[in-house]
């Protein structure tokens, strides 16, 4: 299955807070843009309807 080549940032769970961090630093958290380990990735079929920005449900989650 191909993926697009706009890949969002992927973070390892350790990684949230300091992402998410908000407080003024002098070493932004760059670093952390680096290629999220493919066998840590897991790729399912969904909905035609989650590329679609107008649709907003919690049936987006369930898998096609």
């Amino acid at each position: 299955m191909p993926v697009h080549n706009r890949m969002p940032v992927i973070l390892h769970e350790s990684d949230f807070n300091r992402w998410l961090d908000r407080e003024e630093t002098h070493q932004p958290p760059i670093d952390l843009l680096r290629p999220f380990p493919a066998d840590e990735m897991e790729a399912f079929e969904v909905s035609k309807d989650v590329g679609n920005v107008r649709n907003n449900s919690a049936e987006l989650l369930d898998s096609a």
